[in-house]
């Protein structure tokens, strides 16, 4: 899976060095950690809405891309445990982003591609709820923007695991939730931002 990828290693068979249970107990930390990096390299006080959006993504994509990619490039099912019985795993980089994910186990799945995508976005969204609904933010989160955070990074896996496969990324993931980026200087909203596209979204639904 790792050749296929951009950014991100995938290693099989064993845990890194943190089992995502462990990763959601250490979000506090993480969005502390963030908010100090942000302050420091834009030199203004990081809202720490930020922090708190990106954490959630963070997490999200530890399962939403090992189970797109194991599903597009495979024909595998990523088996990604729960959140009491962690299956899948992280390691950090220095800007604090997942940059090795580790699963325990694979197996075959459908040799049809479409088939494999559905089967991985139900495992995926119904891990991706739970972790949604665990997360602290540390500042007010609604339902809006946790569900939707959700579907967006299935979305944003699946489509870099396309484009990976060969098959073309195709138009930016049309987003539902906000990572609130364009709070810090010279920064502005990601492409696919749902402040672009929703004129009544206002900060009391983010």
């Amino acid at each position: 899976m790792s050749r296929h990828h951009g950014y991100l290693t995938f290693v099989g068979g064993r845990h890194l060095s943190r089992p995502l249970s462990s990763a959601l107990e250490f979000s506090a930390q993480w969005r502390a950690n963030l908010t100090a990096v942000n302050t420091r390299l834009y030199a203004v006080p990081s809202p720490p809405q930020v922090a708190s959006a990106f954490v959630l993504q963070h997490l999200l994509s530890i399962p939403a891309q090992v189970s797109a990619f194991a599903a597009v490039t495979g024909p595998w099912h990523a088996d990604l445990g729960t959140l009491d019985d962690s299956r899948i795993s992280c390691d950090l980089a220095p800007g604090l982003y997942p940059e090795r994910l580790g699963f325990l186990s694979l197996r075959p799945a459908a040799p049809e591609l479409e088939e494999r995508i559905a089967a991985a976005g139900t495992a995926y969204r119904a891990l991706g709820r739970e972790i949604a609904q665990a997360y602290d933010g540390g500042v007010k989160v609604s339902t809006r923007q946790r569900l939707g955070m959700v579907d967006d990074l299935w979305q944003m896996a699946l489509r870099e695991a396309r484009g990976a496969a060969g098959q073309g990324l195709g138009p930016a993931v049309e987003r539902r939730s906000c990572c609130f980026i364009y709070a810090l200087p010279g920064c502005h909203e990601c492409a696919g931002c749902p402040r672009l596209s929703d004129t009544t979204l206002g900060p009391r639904d983010e």
